[in-house]
């Protein structure tokens, strides 16, 4: 293993072990935590052979903590790290930096800085019944974006609203000026069974968006509605995606689609899928993608067979 790329390994490991070593309370301690998920799929693409594979599908390892100051103010931190288990070069293992950042937490209610998912990718809330898998919205929309250097703030909830405000602060300009030039926003409310939400990006990534969302959750059904509109220098793309899930004791049975120009031209994409939950940390699934586009090149079907096991 190559030093560099072992690098974020090494310091999660030695961060640990210090803190256990030397910590002489135990809320100084971060927890461990990490998500290993993993499909062997077969894709069977319109135009071109049939394949089959193993894939990691955003499995991580991290470190989170936090320390409070007094009754009213605690220290926040996470360093989180996706890998790919399913690697079978071990020379070229490496980590990637998934929501990293410090921050603090009160009455007021959160601030962080460092890497993290805009209040516009947060604002999916669940809906994305197939995060992580070919059939992640990101693969359809364009605000599922998870900047480094930033500044983000989470308000407390009050009266069911709550409110999410991030800036990139890159070093291109000085702070006050970043602070309104690439910045998400995001605002939902919460009421019995139904949320809603609204987001907007301004300038993040080169891209100028808004996106609507609601779910509602009753019993053991849930149900999901996105829209999104993006402006970018190709012009002005959108597109819509909805989901449903319904749990059958230990069975989820899942089901979502979208259309959407943002990622390519005509793109649709359909997955429907089940999960056999085996006890709260871990489970097996199954599902069929559906991608298609204008470009007839990328339609393909993918069926997958898959574990993930939480930690």
């Amino acid at each position: 293993m190559k030093v560099a790329n072992a690098f974020p390994l090494i310091v999660l490991t030695s961060l640990s072990t210090s803190l256990s070593a030397f910590a002489q309370e135990e809320s100084l301690i971060p927890s461990f935590y990490g998500k290993v998920n993993v499909t062997t799929v077969l894709n069977q693409p319109d135009r071109g052979e049939s394949s089959g594979e193993l894939e990691s599908n955003a499995s991580r390892i991290g470190l989170e903590g936090d320390y409070a100051f007094s009754d009213g103010l605690k220290l926040i931190y996470q360093a989180e790290y996706q890998v790919n288990p399913g690697d079978d070069n071990f020379s070229n293992f490496t980590l990637t930096q998934r929501n990293t950042y410090i921050g603090l937490e009160g009455g007021f209610g959160s601030v962080i800085v460092g890497r993290n998912d805009t209040p516009s990718k947060l604002l999916q809330n669940g809906i994305d019944l197939f995060n992580d898998l070919n059939g992640d919205i990101k693969t359809l929309f364009r605000s599922e974006i998870r900047p480094n250097d930033l500044i983000h703030y989470t308000s407390p909830t009050k009266s069911g609203f709550t409110a999410s405000y991030s800036a990139i602060i890159d070093g291109q300009d000085n702070i006050g000026d970043r602070l309104t030039k690439s910045t998400s926003a995001s605002l939902t409310y919460a009421q019995g069974a139904f949320l809603f939400g609204v987001a907007m990006d301004n300038d993040v990534v080169n891209v100028d968006s808004y996106r609507l969302m609601s779910r509602y959750r009753e019993g053991n059904l849930q149900l999901g509605l996105m829209y999104e509109s993006a402006k970018t220098a190709t012009g002005d793309e959108s597109g819509v995606f909805v989901s449903a899930s319904y749990e059958i004791d230990k069975l989820v049975l899942k089901a979502q689609t979208g259309v959407a120009d943002q990622r390519r031209q005509g793109g649709a994409q359909s997955t429907v899928g089940v999960d056999y939950n085996i006890d709260s940390e871990s489970r097996v699934f199954a599902f069929v993608t559906r991608t298609s586009a204008d470009n007839r090149a990328v339609d393909n079907d993918q069926f997958g067979l898959g574990f993930e096991h939480n930690f």
